[in-house]
This record gives C-alpha cells, structure tokens and sequence, in this order.
C-alpha cells in the first residue's frame, strides 16, 4: 500500500478551500491506497470518456464491504449456533454402528432424494437365494449359466461425501460422511496411506437422545433383516490392531444351523447343551462369583476329521444366537500381545472358536520323557544325532532374529485364564489329535467338558440318509435358545430352568406365530435321472434308510465321507442305496492303498 496518500491529506494551504476539495479527493486517496496506480487510471478514463468513476468505485467497495462484515457475522452466528444449541455423535467406518446406520440411510428417502449419491454394485451371498426366486425350471440335461447373474441385482445407493440434511419423525437432521487419510503398515513393513472415513449425525437441540433413538431404530432394522443368521468374525489387519482401533472384523453372516444337523450321539449333545445353556444364564455369573470362581466355561471337540466338529461350533453359536470368533494361532502376524488384546475385546457372550489347535505347535512336551528311557545307541546313531543336532541349532540361531515366532503356549494359556483374561465366553478347541496336547491346556478349569467325535454310527448312517431325502418342510427358525429334537428333551428342559419357562410362554400366548420358511430342494444334476424322481413315504424312507445303514460297516467312514455321496444322489434314494456297496469297496480299497484321489 502507498501510505502517502494519507499524508497528501495532511497539505493544506486554504482551510475553506481545502474543506471543499478534501470532500471530492478523498475517496481518490484511499482508493489510491488500495489500487496502486488508480488516480492515473482514473484520469485516464476520465479524459478518453469523459467519466470519473471515483464515485461508482467508491459505491462498489462500500458494497463489498458490507457483503464481507455480514457474512462474517453471519458465519459466526452460524458455528456459534451449531456449537451451543446442537448436538453431534460421530461413528468411525470400523464399527458395526457404521454399517447399521449407513445401510438404513440407503433406503430412506434421503438416498431418493439427495442429487450427491455414491453408487455401490449390489452384492448378494448364496443364502440370499433362500428368499429370493428358487422356481427355475431346467430340462434333465441342461446347465446353468451365471454370466449376467450380477447384472440382475440392482445397485445400492448411498449418501456421498459431504453434508446431507433429513427430517426423521418431524425433526431436522444433518448428516455428515467425512473422509481422511491415515497411515498405515505394509506387508513389506513400510509404510502406506489409506483412506478411512467416519461419519457424524447432528441434530438440533443440546440433547443427544433424538441421535441414540435414530441409531437405535438403525441398528434394530439392520439386526432385523439377518434374524436366524450367525455372525463371523475374525482379528482385523495387524495395521488396524496397532493403532488400537477395532480388533475384530465382520467377515460373514450366514443362516444359523439347526442343532438336530449335527450328527452327534443324542446324550452327549444334549448334555453339552444344558451346559452351556447353565452358563450362560443371567443368575450364573454371580453364583461364580460369590464362590470366587473364574467366570469362563471351555469345550474341548476331538475326533477324526470330517466328523462335524466345526458343524457342532457353527449349530452351538445358532441356538444360543451368539457370534462367533475365530482365531487361528498360525497367522504369521499374530503375536501374542494381539491375541490378548483380542480375548480381551470379546464381548460379554460370545463363541471363541480356535480350530485344530493341535496344528499351531502346541504339542505336548516330551523332553522329560524322552530322558527317562535312555537306550543304546551306536557311533553312527550318535554321530547322525551330534549332526541333526548342529543343523537343528544353526536353525534356530538363524530365526533368533525374526520379528514375530508364534504364539506360544504359555501366551494362549493366558490369554485364555490369565488374570486379565476375559470372562463370560463360550471357549470351543476342535483338534484331530487329543493325545498330543498338552496336559496344561486341557487340565480342568481350561476344559471343562470333552465331546468325542467317531466315525458314523448305524444310526448316524440312518439319520443322515434320512434328512437327505425327507420332503421340504416348514420349519422354525433357530432362538436365542432352543430344545433338542430328541428323547431326551425332558431331561434338557429340567436342566434349564430358562428353556423350560420359554416354552410355556410361546403355549400361553395364543397370538404367538411362529415366522416359518421352506428350504428350497435343490434340482437333480445333470445327466443323472431324464424324470423326477418322487420321495418315498416316510415308511419306505426309513426302510431304505436302515438297509443304507446295513451295508455300510460302523466306525469306517466319517459322516462327511457319507454326505458327500449321498449328495450326487440328493433325490434317488434307490440308487443311493443300489450303489453303496460299490462306493464302500472302493473307497475301503482307496484307504488302504492310501489312495486320496478316489471318491
């Protein structure tokens, strides 16, 4: 700026001439002050054109500035307004609430209306077909073709990034999609920027009650929509885990299995069952604690693979309508400082299920025992020995150096009943071989109950082939907690008192409807029956059934090795069983040779 136009206004010779000449100056010297140069450019405009625009520049700077103070004022009475009588609650994109809130924004009206939206392709699992159109007619030979299949389902829509106002129940929301980058680690160790985003839903007034009900009513129509479905979750990205951010992820939701699928002994399946049912009762954690009891109940499921040792966690989860958590200890990023965290991040019920924990090196330690039967040995035993000895050494100096070793056992034993460990879960171990753990993770306290797993029984073999090929019926979807179709109903009912007084509430109440859907009967495969086959009577079913069961030998084939061949013959029980006795032979021939590639 030339300041010396304010000092040009100090020279004045005539004090009555320069009060006249001041008043038609003045405005040319403050502009002069901020336009360097203007009195040549006005004296320029004025001789060409005859026009001195001192005056309408002069109107026009007044304009603005007015403009300017107002929209100051404005903006601060705008934020003033929004931070003293508003009220905000903010969602990071890792938590569930995030998807609960931002799948019932995509069918308000406000994904209808808004002209800023982000569209996303409609994804659908194969359970979605479960209430979608099952009615397609195929000839005897002919194929399925899948190549427009996701063309057919239709886009979602979403709120894009940025401010978006809604009413809800007559009052005035804002809704608020940030975005940000955060830094994060690589797989090589490096480091990477990702792009995180969190919302924020505001609403008038000082009280956050009006923003708890929408998120309440949000997360009540998403949990609505997966009714009879178990939640699978596993440990996020070791990334996400080291910024102290959620340490679980949602990876699937699939429709609960009913208990009476697994092929298990009745009496053992009903005594796990009161079990955990006795546990996870409200009254059960003050019972423990009274008596200075650690609040934690923990289920060791052995036996031969294939034998339904997973189905049985996967039905357990669905009767009691708990998630369940999977950890595998064999992950090459997880230490054991993260399966802490984990355990300690459950929620107050849940399902942890660790699988084929006789695979992540949790042997049982045979060291003292190999020292305690010393034997002979030649020179060239001692020497092989002295080399595997070197080798083994020069091994392990050569890994002393690498970030992360596994997790050990005395980490998962704490982690598991340490005393910050967590309390309230439903532990299941599934391994294939028993004997080799260690007796220090499956003493008493750790695991309580064990549930042996054989291979098919005669009535196993009878009740596989009868589900298989029983009609469609209508059935109830799994509760929170249901009864055991067995004999030995009674006895569960008397062992929880909870089950017991659910049931005569559903027989008191007469407007009680139970929601029920049919499970679709999927078609034949090509190439196999030219017509329909129809389902036997029940008499006959089970006729056949037991024959089934007759020409197969017990304890030899596992329940998985049966259901796989019944499932190329999922609807002609006749030649199932006409051709059961070839498959035996052969696959008894395959086991013996060690064959894997017979089927």
């Amino acid at each position: 700026m030339d300041f010396r136009a304010f000092r040009d206004l100090k020279q004045t010779e005539d004090p009555g001439e320069n009060a006249t000449v001041s008043l038609t100056q003045l405005p040319a010297n403050i502009l002069d002050v901020f336009i360097p140069g203007y009195p040549l450019i006005s004296k320029f405009i004025r001789e060409v054109f005859g026009f001195d625009i001192t005056i309408v520049v002069s109107v026009a700077f007044l304009i603005f500035g007015l403009f300017s103070a107002v929209k100051f004022l404005g903006q601060h009475a705008y934020s003033g307004f929004w931070t003293y009588f508003t009220s905000f609650i903010d969602i990071e994109s890792d938590d569930d609430i995030f998807d609960y809130v931002m799948e019932w924004l995509a069918e308000q009206k406000i994904s209808k209306d808004s002209r800023t939206l982000m569209a996303r392709t409609g994804r659908e699992t194969a359970w979605d077909s479960l209430t979608g159109e099952v009615d397609t007619v195929l000839g005897p030979n002919q194929l399925l073709n899948f190549s427009n299949w996701d063309a057919k389902v239709p886009p979602t829509f979403q709120p894009y990034y940025g401010s978006h106002r809604f009413f809800h129940h007559g009052r005035y929301f804002e809704f608020h999609r940030l975005q940000k980058e955060i830094m994060g680690s690589s797989w090589g160790g490096g480091s990477v920027i990702r792009e995180d985003e969190h919302i924020r839903l505001t609403c008038l007034g000082r009280s956050t009650q009006p923003l708890k009900n929408l998120i309440r009513e949000a997360r009540d129509h998403y949990l609505d929509k997966e009714k009879s479905c178990t939640v699978v979750r596993r440990p996020a990205p070791k990334e996400i885990r080291g910024r102290g951010r959620n340490v679980w992820n949602r990876v699937a939701t699939r429709p609960s299995r009913p208990i009476d699928t697994v092929v298990l002994d009745h009496a053992q399946k009903d005594r796990l069952l009161a079990d955990i049912n006795e546990y996870l009762h409200p009254s059960t954690p003050r019972w423990y604690a009274n008596r200075g009891i650690p609040y934690r109940r923990g289920y060791l499921l052995h036996g031969p693979p294939g034998t339904g040792k997973s189905s049985l966690a996967w039905a357990i989860a669905g009767v009691f309508g708990l998630d369940i958590y999977c950890i595998s200890l064999v992950e090459p990023t997880l230490t054991e400082e993260d399966l802490g965290l984990m355990f300690t991040s459950l929620p107050r019920r849940c399902v942890v299920l660790l699988e084929d924990i006789d695979s992540a090196g949790l042997v049982k330690r045979q060291d003292s025992q190999e020292l305690e039967q010393p034997k002979e040995e030649s020179e060239a035993t001692k020497l092989s020995a002295e080399i595997a000895k070197a080798i083994k050494a020069s091994q392990d100096k050569s890994n002393k150096g690498k970030e992360n070793q596994g997790i050990t056992l005395s980490g998962l034993l704490n982690a598991i009943d340490g005393v910050a460990s967590h309390e309230g879960r439903v532990l299941l171990m599934t391994t294939n071989f028993p004997e080799k753990l260690d007796e220090a993770l499956i003493r008493p306290g750790r695991i309580d109950m064990k549930i042996g797993f054989t291979r098919a029984t005669r009535n196993q073999m009878c009740e596989l082939f009868t589900r298989m090929y029983s009609p469609d019926a209508e059935i109830k979807p799994p509760k929170s907690i249901t009864s055991l179709p067995s004999t030995k109903t009674t006895n569960l009912e008397a062992a929880s008192p909870t089950l017991r007084n659910r049931k005569r509430a559903v027989a008191q109440d007469p407007n009680a409807k139970a929601i029920s859907f049919t499970i679709p009967t999927p078609p034949d495969t090509p190439g196999y029956s030219a017509e329909e086959p129809s389902s036997p009577e029940p008499t006959d079913l089970h006729g056949i059934a037991a024959e089934f069961a007759r020409r197969l030998p017990e304890d030899t084939f596992t329940p998985a090795e049966i259901q796989g061949f019944l499932l190329t013959r999922k609807k002609e029980p006749e030649r199932a069983l006409r051709e059961v006795e070839a498959w035996r032979d052969k696959l008894i021939l395959a086991k013996e040779e060690k064959n894997k590639t017979v089927q």
